[in-house]
């Protein structure tokens, strides 16, 4: 707590939930929300679309909130379901609408995520037994291969089929049992703590193998690593097979390989004895022999919390540490300290990859939730790639993501996390920095046509350049108001584009895929309905600015000429008459007057930007209204630009003559050639 030496009223606190500031002396507290400092223990993912975030925090509940939302993700659109310390948490997935939480000490519920009433569901003592040592972090398991299958661990594992309603005891008692480690009511101070934080000798880690579900695998607090591989009938004890692993180091994360049954991952905490080094090992032959995975002069740093392989490419590995994140994509050898997004120094005590979306999900205790958006790059980065001189790295296809409002700015008082970027990103690597030669990026659809140049970076390693997926802007003539509405160009189809990279002389050429949101009902016709129209008012809008700076032109050379003769002169006048002619034309395609969004002038270009705004950031097909709209503007805009050509016709040969005998330079009307070729 810290007290103001000035106003004694003033009072800043910090606990498990974060920030609190009282101006009362304490009697009343204002919750800062604007800092990422949640406390997560672990972290699971469903697949919704977007997916949501499942998780426990320390001391404050279970919660559930979306990977990405509109305007970004708040404080608010998180959901607190189960109350206590929160641990695990997974959703059911059977039934999204249900799912597994839990507090300290076992006490697990299976919880409708709609009403947010829960059942307690935690396996209770038989007749005459002690009670049930369940750890104050007890780990709960989901089936991967078994729907309604859960387990949970206290001394010995409990196996559910039917959602927690009713549990088998598939093991003996797998901790050492050691009664000198459950002495907590002697050794809890005055009072033995209520938190069950002492609780000792347990199950701490638990995993079924995705390759087998008779191959299970847990890990206790006391340094005991067991595993069966008949479904729980028999076990065997594989930690003395861990060459140079500190006895009863505490198991705190198992990790069955995702292609073999034979393989196992497993981290092991020391920290209580002193030892602050990570310790991780790999199986490959159900723990009969195992590899360490951190050589002694390796970079990693903190004891370690969790291991994880990648579902794709078992070279890539994630490991979680007291200090942050740490990857090899060489199955172990090396580690590098992940720091992409500003990730910290934190705590990393859970991670899980989304097996859709390719999303490598980080739970920090004390920075909240983290995710690294598609982990498809980091999977590609074999020694081949590494060596290559430029390589385009692979992505998940792109998607346009429904271009939905929401959301809501709270100022700066609220934190917004950010959602994952709306543009294509496309990830090249340089094995050494670009120096000499032009170095560009291109897109061009199917057929050949460059759509865009995007920026490029020369450095070395890897490099991002980001593409809208979006056509050019159209060309809106210059007015008295802004036109907001016609700033960007209109969503490509979805499809496969190339993307060419040329150093130098030597070019590089990679595809990328853009796919439509899962959730978008919008058919393709519809999608190329409102690309034609929108192309279609893009083209009047060109018109339009054609339009518009050929009248500029002649006016503003009437106007220079005026200025050259005596004002009460009668040529002087007919030039002024002119010009306000010609003005008068001007005024009917755009706004003169400065005026707001809504109250400001309304003419053709205002109506056309602001209904091909509504257009381009739809994607589905434009209703008849605004097809008839379109055509009825078009129309409107070709009678202006007819009475222009009358006019020229009419009456500018008649004001050339009377420029000539002046001695003063006849004025000629800008032709379309002649704009196009000035780049205008």
């Amino acid at each position: 707590m810290w007290i103001d030496p000035n106003d004694t009223d003033h009072l800043i606190t910090g606990d498990d939930g974060g920030l609190w500031f009282s101006y009362d002396a304490g009697n009343k507290w204002v919750k800062n929300e604007n800092l990422p400092v949640s406390q997560f223990y672990h972290v699971s993912v469903d697949m919704a679309r977007p997916y949501n975030v499942y998780g426990g925090l320390q001391d404050n509940s279970s919660w559930v909130g979306p990977s990405e939302f509109p305007g970004g993700i708040t404080n608010h659109q998180w959901e607190n379901m189960y109350g206590g310390d929160g641990f695990w948490m997974f959703a059911d997935p059977s039934d999204p609408d249900y799912l597994y939480a839990e507090y300290q000490g076992g006490e697990i519920a299976r919880v409708n995520r709609r009403t947010h009433e829960s059942r307690n569901v935690r396996p209770l003592p038989q007749y005459q037994e002690k009670k049930l040592r369940f750890n104050w972090n007890t780990p709960i398991h989901v089936s991967p291969t078994q729907r309604g299958t859960i387990y949970i661990g206290a001394q010995v594992l409990f196996r559910s089929r039917d959602f927690g309603q009713t549990w088998e005891r598939i093991s003996p008692d797998l901790t050492t049992n050691d009664p000198q480690k459950q002495k907590q009511e002697q050794s809890g101070g005055v009072t033995v703590d209520n938190s069950a934080a002492e609780m000792h000798t347990t199950i701490f880690a638990i995993a079924e193998s995705p390759k087998n579900p008779d191959v299970i695998w847990a890990g206790t607090d006391d340094g005991n690593l067991q595993v069966t591989r008949d479904g729980g009938k028999t076990w065997t004890n594989v930690v003395a097979k861990i060459v140079g692993l500190p006895r009863n180091a505490w198991v705190t994360s198992v990790e069955p390989g995702h292609f073999d049954a034979g393989t196992i991952y497993a981290t092991f905490d020391v920290h209580t004895f002193g030892d602050m080094r990570p310790y991780a090992y790999k199986s490959s032959d159900f723990g009969a022999t195992w590899t360490p995975l951190i050589a002694p002069d390796s970079p990693v740093r903190g004891y370690a919390h969790v291991i994880k392989e990648d579902l794709v490419n078992p070279n890539l590995l994630f490991l979680g540490t007291e200090f942050g994140l740490w990857v090899s994509v060489d199955g172990g050898k090396q580690w590098a300290h992940y720091k992409g997004g500003d990730l910290p120094a934190v705590a990393v005590r859970d991670l899980a990859i989304h097996p859709r979306d390719h999303d490598l999900v980080i739970a920090t205790h004390g920075r909240g939730i983290w995710i690294v958006d598609d982990i498809s790059l980091l999977r590609a980065l074999t020694p081949q790639v590494l060596a290559s001189a430029v390589a385009f790295l692979p992505a998940r296809p792109t998607v346009q993501r429904l271009q939905a409002g929401g959301g809501w700015s709270n100022g700066d008082a609220m934190y917004i996390g950010p959602n994952p970027p709306s543009d294509a990103v496309i990830t090249y690597y340089q094995r050494r920095r670009h120096i000499f030669g032009d170095m560009k990026l291109e897109v061009f659809d199917a057929s050949g046509k460059l759509l865009g140049t995007l920026p490029t970076s020369k450095r070395r390693g890897l490099n991002r350049a980001t593409w809208s997926m979006r056509l050019t802007a159209p060309r809106v003539p210059p007015a008295a108001s802004a036109a907001f509405g016609a700033a960007f160009g209109p969503h490509v189809l979805p499809g496969t584009y190339t993307i060419k990279l040329t150093k130098d002389t030597a070019t590089f050429t990679t595809q990328l895929a853009v796919v439509p949101d899962p959730r978008s009902t919008h058919t393709a016709q519809e999608r190329q309905a409102a690309l034609d129209l929108a192309l279609k008012m893009s083209g009047t809008l060109t018109d339009m600015t054609f339009a518009v700076e050929r009248m500029n032109g002649v006016r503003q050379a009437l106007d220079e000429r005026a200025a050259r003769l005596p004002t009460g002169d009668a040529v002087t006048k007919r030039l002024r008459a002119a010009s306000a002619a010609v003005d008068a034309m001007r005024k009917k395609i755009v706004a003169t007057k400065e005026g707001g969004m809504i109250t400001g002038e309304e003419r053709l270009r205002e109506n056309l930007t602001d209904l091909y705004s509504n257009i381009v950031f739809y994607d589905g097909g434009p209703s008849q209204t605004q097809i008839e709209r379109a055509d009825a503007l078009a129309r409107e805009l070709a009678d202006v630009v007819r009475d222009f050509d009358a006019w020229t016709t009419r009456d500018l040969a008649g004001i050339n003559a009377v420029l000539r005998s002046k001695k003063l330079e006849p004025i000629a009307v800008l032709s379309r050639q002649q704009w196009e070729a000035a780049g205008q």
